[in-house]
């Protein structure tokens, strides 16, 4: 399958009349060597996850490699956005980096997607070039709103009022919030129907909140607001996206999000138990203990499963509100088990997993951070764990 930015890959995946009926969700050689090979280029930037953190940007030579890399929306999606399946498998590979990097990159692309997919032909080309020359240009995607609301329920307001769009809410968390060069914001119309703005300079009319200095528990590379208020935002009424696949294109986002939960988990998962084949006790690694070996397996076999989930939410023939619903459950399990990954990771490898030694006190960390992006508290066990 081609990518949508079109610059690693040009094959489609797509079922020929003399394929199978049945569902398949395998990956065609070059999206296994995407990923294979993105996955091995991110574990070689975990040196400078600590540098990402410490500075709370990402450093030029992750941007130098990765722009060589040429991800999925390298072109700012020029191409269009018609290759969910890669854009989400880029973000669960370049996971295995560093969460707060892999975000970083994610923040920028979700607002690209979504001006692809829906905006006018004048929005963009103003704007995907943009996200052509920085593969990591601030961008702020105001989807949600806290407390599990889906896109489909967002109490955002966008009200036209003369030759304006006047904006009020609400929303948590948001990515870039102080340098953001562009902003999508979710919202609904007077007739309650789903959509969305461009934003370009919210000045005083958006006001942020966020912990104070230094108190942030991790993924301090993309930097983010815990909250967001909208009041009395005025944009111009051509800042206004098209609503058709709109729904679709915040549904990718969100599985976009899912696979970096997915990728960090499976990349905690691995280095356990790497860890583990080493780390001896009783005279023999203590992989060998079952106690170790089924839960770095339960934990790796959910990870694997819940990727084939995001495929399949991501290709379905199904309408976009069917399409939301199996999302949302995707990702409370997503959320679910980078939190387990997170938690057993450092449980496995003891002393040595909170030391900065190794990545596993950071994907701890970074675990909270992740699962409360979008978390839906009554689609969650996290919310009775």
């Amino acid at each position: 399958m081609r990518a949508a930015g079109g610059t690693f890959f040009d094959d489609r995946r797509h079922l020929t009349e003399q394929a199978s009926p049945m569902l398949d969700l395998s990956l065609d050689p070059t999206q296994k060597r995407m990923t294979d090979e993105l996955k091995a280029a991110a574990i070689e930037l975990r040196p400078f996850a600590r540098e990402a953190e410490d500075m709370g940007a990402i450093p030029a030579a992750v941007r130098t490699d990765l722009a060589k890399f040429g991800l999925p929306g390298a072109d700012g999606f020029v191409s269009g956005a018609n290759d969910p399946v890669s854009f989400c498998l880029a973000a669960e590979s370049l996971a295995w980096s560093d969460a707060g990097i892999a975000y970083a990159w994610l923040a920028s692309r979700q607002v690209a997607w979504v001006i692809a997919a829906c905006g006018t032909e004048a929005q963009k080309a103003k704007w995907l070039p943009r996200f052509t020359e920085d593969p990591f240009l601030p961008a702020s995607l105001y989807m949600y709103e806290g407390r599990g609301i889906a896109p489909s329920e967002v109490q955002t307001e966008v009200r036209a009022e003369g030759n304006h769009l006047v904006v009020n809410g609400y929303k948590s968390p948001v990515m870039y919030p102080s340098d953001a060069a562009v902003a999508v914001i979710v919202g609904r119309d007077a007739d309650g129907h789903l959509t969305a703005v461009i934003a370009e300079e919210p000045g005083d009319a958006v006001t942020f909140s966020a912990e104070a200095s230094g108190r942030r528990l991790g993924m301090t590379a993309c930097p983010s607001a815990l909250e967001a208020h909208i009041r009395q935002l005025a944009v111009p009424a051509d800042a206004a996206l098209k609503p058709d696949g709109l729904l679709d294109a915040l549904t990718t986002c969100r599985m976009a999000h899912a696979a970096i939960c997915i990728g960090a988990a499976a990349a905690a998962t691995r280095y356990a138990g790497d860890y583990a084949q080493t780390r001896t006790a009783f005279g023999k690694p203590i992989i060998a203990y079952q106690a170790i070996s089924f839960t770095l397996t339960d934990l790796y076999m959910e990870a694997e499963a819940l990727r084939l989930s995001m495929l399949d939410v991501v290709t379905a023939d199904i309408d976009p509100e069917a399409r939301e619903r199996q999302a949302s459950a995707v990702i409370a399990s997503a959320n679910q088990l980078i939190a387990d990954s997170g938690r057993e990771g450092v449980q496995i490898m003891g002393a040595a997993g909170i030391v900065t030694d190794h990545p596993q006190e950071r994907v701890y960390r970074n675990a909270a951070i992740l699962a409360s992006i979008d978390f839906d508290p009554l689609n969650s066990p996290l919310a009775v764990a």
